[in-house]
């Protein structure tokens, strides 16, 4: 039921269009639309086995690693939602004020219509799916546009949605490559969600800002963790591990840059280069690395040990091994700059807490970051101060996955945030109303102006904002106030039923 692809003979314009048209009678609110994805959950459960072997295939992931960053992620934000989803979109009352009295106030939710989702291929269904599933949560119809390298995924999603109920009037299917999104931008969604490299999200961003279209980008990363002296090395050691070589290091919060407080170096840094070189292909990472990422990496490598840097793990036959680490490496070198997405980090030690802080913030990206010690007080403050939209502390990786808590980055790493309840927002638009209650003939800043409007509005505004002149002489300001209120409306009234004793004062408004 969703579409496999857009007609030969059509314009990926008419697939936004058509979605449009489609879509305009479908229910919108949050109860219709949690039972879609709760029904849409219990699809991917009872689709997991061809689920996890599109994954598999497509993005080169071991089982295991599909389940616990493709599948299991997925389900834990679609469950999470079910509940969440009506109290994070319902109506909204906001506090008053005094220049607004007989009023009321709140913000109501409206869906901005047609949602693209571009989505990556390292974490294909994930990625696809969250976005989708968020949109549709806020009343949208959906486009979805997988990468072209995963289209036993994209299979897979289609069957999701069909095997749930959800039609192409709801959700289509899109393949192809970037060419596709150009067209689909053409078409005008109304809103852009893309997750990729920094160099493709900027490319997105400028085709929509062509047409006026508001876009989320989550981009990429180079994720610092930092270890201090005092944290639980041995722990820490293989969380580096798993934080730098899950999925061969191409997630987009791969820990790239593991800075260590120098007392502790040594030993970390040793004991992560024996932990990459236990990693078994095929059982903890996937059979083989494909050719344009390992030669990729192996630039990086080579650049980096020409320039000074010191490889810790094996080099057979003269070819570094990966996963690899790397250590004696400067801040100024390629691999500490440039996104990496392959599995090799490098180890660099650092003095003191102010000078963990300064490298970690020392780059141009700012998506996650891992943070290590035993004390809470220094890990608190030392969060506070890392340029990241997000801090992992004694942990690596899974605070990415947290249902509550938003994703997204800071810097070059992207616009816009989703997971949580902010993921759900960020897919509608808060409409503003205001309300009279018991409607009065006239309101006191209505027209004509004269000079005691203008009197009372200056006196208001001394009175309100300005410094205090005591408890009594704020009493005597506000019965200023009120008698001037009275007068006005009083003269208003008198000039409505006289015909205006300051002549037709609308004349002046033609």
């Amino acid at each position: 039921m969703a579409e496999q692809s857009h007609d030969a003979d059509a314009s990926l314009s008419e697939v936004v269009d058509g979605l449009r048209e489609a879509s305009a009678g479908e229910p919108a609110d949050v109860a219709a639309r949690v039972a879609l994805i709760r029904s849409l959950r219990h699809a991917i459960v009872k689709r997991l086995e061809p689920v996890l072997a599109a994954v598999m295939r497509d993005a080169g992931k071991v089982r295991t690693e599909a389940l616990l960053t493709d599948v299991l992620p997925t389900l834990e934000q679609l469950r999470h939602y079910e509940r969440e989803a009506p109290k994070a979109l319902r109506s909204e009352h906001r506090k008053g004020s005094l220049l607004f009295l007989g009023g009321t106030a709140r913000v109501e939710y409206m869906p901005y219509g047609i949602v693209l989702v571009i989505a990556p291929w390292n974490n294909p269904f994930q990625l696809a799916m969250v976005p989708a599933a968020s949109a549709l949560l806020g009343g949208n119809a959906v486009v979805i546009k997988p990468s072209e390298r995963t289209p036993r995924v994209a299979a897979e999603l289609r069957a999701c949605f069909e095997q749930a109920g959800i039609g192409t009037s709801l959700v289509r299917v899109v393949e192809g490559g970037p060419e596709v999104v150009q067209g689909l931008v053409a078409g005008r969604p109304d809103l852009v969600f893309f997750t990729g490299g920094t160099a493709g999200g900027q490319a997105v961003l400028h085709l929509a800002a062509d047409h006026l279209i508001p876009a989320v980008l989550e981009l990429g990363g180079k994720d610092p963790m930092v270890v201090f002296a005092d944290a639980d090395l041995r722990r820490a050691a293989r969380a580096a591990v798993y934080g730098a070589f899950a999925h061969d290091g191409q997630h987009c919060i791969s820990v790239e840059r593991l800075y260590v407080e120098a007392p502790a170096y040594d030993q970390l840094a040793s004991d992560v280069a024996a932990g990459a070189m236990q990693l078994a292909r095929g059982r903890d990472i996937s059979d083989r690395l494909p050719a344009p990422t390992s030669e990729r990496v192996q630039r990086q490598i080579a650049s980096s040990l020409k320039a000074g840097a010191r490889l810790l793990t094996t080099c057979p036959n003269g070819v570094p091994a990966l996963p690899a680490v790397l250590a004696d490496v400067r801040h100024d070198m390629p691999i500490m700059r440039q996104e990496c997405f392959g599995p090799v980090v490098a180890v660099v030690p650092f003095r003191d807490e102010a000078e963990a802080v300064a490298l970690a913030n020392d780059s141009e990206f700012g998506l996650n970051a891992s943070l290590w010690t035993g004390d809470r007080s220094r890990a608190r403050r030392v969060a506070s101060q890392l340029q990241s939209g997000c801090v992992c502390i004694n942990d690596v990786l899974i605070n990415a996955g947290h249902p509550s808590l938003p994703f997204g980055g800071v810097k070059r790493s992207g616009l816009g945030r989703y997971h949580g309840s902010e993921g759900l927002l960020a897919f509608v638009q808060p409409k503003a109303l205001f309300e009279r209650r018991r409607p009065a003939p006239e309101e006191i800043h209505w027209f004509p102006y004269d000079d005691g409007l203008t009197q009372m509005t200056e006196d208001l505004i001394r009175l309100r904002y300005g410094r205090s002149n005591g408890l009594l002489g704020w009493l005597r300001g506000w019965r200023l106030l009120r008698q001037q209120r009275v007068a006005r409306l009083r003269r208003v009234r008198a000039d409505r039923s006289q015909g205006s004793s300051h002549g037709d004062w609308r004349q002046g408004l033609s």
